[in-house]
């Protein structure tokens, strides 16, 4: 647990203010990178425990204590007992609420488009969840695209070590300029380590390839639009020159 916490306290540094959707976000986020080894097997119950070691009994000493707690609105601030947090503070605790609510809003229907998707095949919980069938595994990961970016050496690293296929699903987003700038920074790596890159309509409740194909043919009649990845492959590559 101590080196868990280390990791995500070092994500928090300089933070003085967050909610508890930002630490359950970035929780999963900082199990998966410290205990790469043991992602598949460690219960998802364990993001709670980390989230209530910040805000209510630290674990470690190398927990961040949040012991104070602002209500705005309907949205809950827990920030340091040791400073006063300014408006832009709170500002920035708020636009990660909205990106962690949404995210873990839709976690349950992300898995019910993937039982879905993966019919027929067996399925192992964990921080990382596993599907198999026999002949094809796939290790299955929850993030959005812009902390795929962020945690992109630890998404390499797993993809490395894992015997199967590695796939990170992701939900869309407003407009596609996160997804044409981390193809731009970030899809030859991706291939070059062998990730699949999904995105899920958690709204809508389909699921359609970003950049990579399951080796399991028969799996890409589960995808709404299947040939969307060789789409973004062929005209994405040749017109993202001037995206920063």
């Amino acid at each position: 647990m101590n080196e868990i916490i280390k990791t995500l306290s070092k994500m928090l540094n300089e933070r003085e203010v967050v909610t508890c959707e930002e630490l359950a976000r970035k929780a999963i986020r900082a199990v998966f990178k410290s205990k790469l080894e043991d992602a598949l097997s460690l219960d998802r119950k364990l993001i709670q425990e980390i989230v209530d070691s910040y805000i209510e009994c630290p674990t470690s000493l190398s927990c961040i204590h949040f012991s104070e707690k602002v209500e705005i609105g309907n949205v809950c601030f827990c920030h340091l007992h040791t400073s006063k947090p300014t408006k832009e503070k709170f500002e920035d605790a708020y636009r990660e609420y909205v990106i962690s609510n949404r995210f873990l809003n839709a976690i349950d229907k992300i898995d019910k488009i993937l039982k879905e998707f993966f019919n027929g095949y067996s399925i192992k919980d964990g921080i990382v969840r596993e599907y198999s069938n026999g002949k094809y595994k796939y290790a299955v990961f929850y993030s959005l695209i812009d902390d795929i970016a962020e945690d992109l050496d630890f998404h390499i690293k797993f993809a490395k070590k894992y015997d199967g296929e590695y796939v990170i699903v992701t939900l869309t987003e407003k407009d596609p300029g996160p997804f044409i700038k981390f193809f731009k920074k970030y899809s030859e790596k991706i291939k070059a380590a062998n990730i699949k890159i999904w995105v899920a309509d958690a709204e809508n409740g389909c699921i359609d390839p970003f950049i990579g194909y399951p080796r399991d043919f028969r799996l890409l009649k589960g995808f709404k639009n299947p040939k969307i990845a060789t789409i973004v492959n062929s005209l994405w590559r040749v017109k993202i020159d001037k995206i920063d």
